[in-house]
């Protein structure tokens, strides 16, 4: 018998609802509805859902409401991404996707409904890529619907996405990093903690994570190099793991400058004036061993830019940095992509491609050189011949 209950202070009625074992966790299966004005129609519901489920499993179609299959969707991408990613996936959809279509039926969702729906994000002034991140992000829960059948085309595909809007990437020059770290006092414990942390991510290009899971154990003397194995997935201080890399390509070996090599080995024996330092101590720690948290740089970035007078950037604008000295250096693109833990050089063109003019008359220098040498080499074989 339904377990109908009604909310006090609203009036509504709402129930909770076991549906059995789901077959591919092992767990068993929950689901809430609130909002319903008449007992009846709560009741209703109840056995709508009590019918439709078969098995252990929902049966899905495509008058099945959105939120419904999202729930489903959900509990699928889980198994599928790290647990950040997924975190930061979940937010996103609920607030822009389910709040918004929840209620609708899965047929009820035409590619102009969809259209509507980008154009009211736009309005609302939200940033154009992000939009685009949120029509990516429906467009792969009904391409999942596809994919098990229960509709038979992806409306939100059949929309099309809005357009990319080319944003340009913060980053500060040498120059203006030093101009920060000037303003930091390495007396003090937390400003010596932010300088290096900030000077580090400029000379590395290490995402923030990546630095953030560094242990001595993955610092190499011998050649003064870090090994980039893991990044850490933090909550906050008492809820924290390792977690596996972005990609494959993200596992490597990043081999430090003399100075910045020197510096961590200067904050090892200063560290260890401040608890016991172990093979798996955290390299990026001030407070016995547990991990920075993930504002702390930020925090650091707002205060010190504004002292220096440098525009703020975020933490990961430091990564950009890394990459744009790098191709101020003239080094090798193919490099930059390895260091910097990319699968191929495009990512770094995409990014990075319009800080490198010089090149473009490089090639233009290598091929007019080319172009002289063979047209010499020809008036040179032609001296002395004779035409017959």
């Amino acid at each position: 018998m339904a377990n109908i209950i009604k909310d006090d202070k609203t009036g509504l009625y709402w129930f909770k609802i076991s549906l059995g074992t789901d077959p591919m966790t092992g767990k068993r299966r929950q689901t809430t509805r609130r909002g319903f004005e008449k007992k009846k129609e709560a009741e209703r519901a109840y056995n709508d859902l009590k019918n439709q489920y078969f098995g252990g499993s929902l049966i899905y179609n495509k008058t099945t409401k959105l939120k419904d299959f999202i729930e489903e969707y959900l509990n699928w991408y889980k198994t599928q991404v790290r647990p950040a990613t997924y975190i930061n996936r979940e937010s996103s959809i609920k607030k822009n996707i389910t709040e918004v279509f929840g209620e609708y039926k899965l047929e009820q969702l035409t590619p102009i409904v969809i259209q509507k729906w980008q154009q009211g994000l736009i309005q609302k002034d939200l940033n154009q890529n992000y939009v685009r991140s949120l029509h990516i992000a429906l467009s792969q829960i009904f391409e999942r619907a596809v994919n098990l059948d229960i509709i038979t085309s992806n409306p939100a595909k059949k929309a099309g996405n809005v357009k990319r809007k080319k944003t340009e990437v913060e980053f500060w020059t040498e120059d203006e990093l030093n101009l920060v770290l000037d303003t930091m006092n390495k007396t003090d414990l937390l400003q010596h903690f932010g300088y290096l942390m900030i000077k580090f991510l400029f000379y590395t290009g290490l995402r923030f994570s990546e630095m953030q899971a560094l242990q001595w154990s993955d610092l190499n003397d011998d050649n003064k190099s870090v090994d980039i194995v893991k990044d850490l997935d933090y909550k906050n201080q008492s809820e924290w793991s390792f977690d596996d890399l972005k990609n494959n390509a993200s596992e490597r070996m990043v081999v430090l400058d003399d100075e910045t090599f020197d510096m961590i080995m200067g904050w090892k024996e200063f560290q260890a004036t401040l608890f016991e330092v172990k093979e798996d101590s955290f390299i990026f720690s001030y407070d016995n061993g547990i991990p920075t948290n993930k504002f702390f740089p930020g925090h650091a970035i707002t205060r010190h830019s504004k002292l220096a007078k440098v525009k703020r950037i975020k933490p990961h604008a430091l990564r950009h940095s890394h990459a744009s000295f790098l191709i101020s250096l003239g080094v090798n693109i193919i490099a930059i992509a390895k260091r910097l833990g990319h699968a191929d050089v495009q990512e770094v063109l995409k990014t990075y491609g319009h800080l490198y003019p010089k090149h473009q008359f490089d090639v233009v220098d290598n091929i007019n050189d080319h172009i002289k040498n063979a047209n010499k080499n020809k008036t040179g074989s032609n001296v002395g011949h004779t035409p017959q």
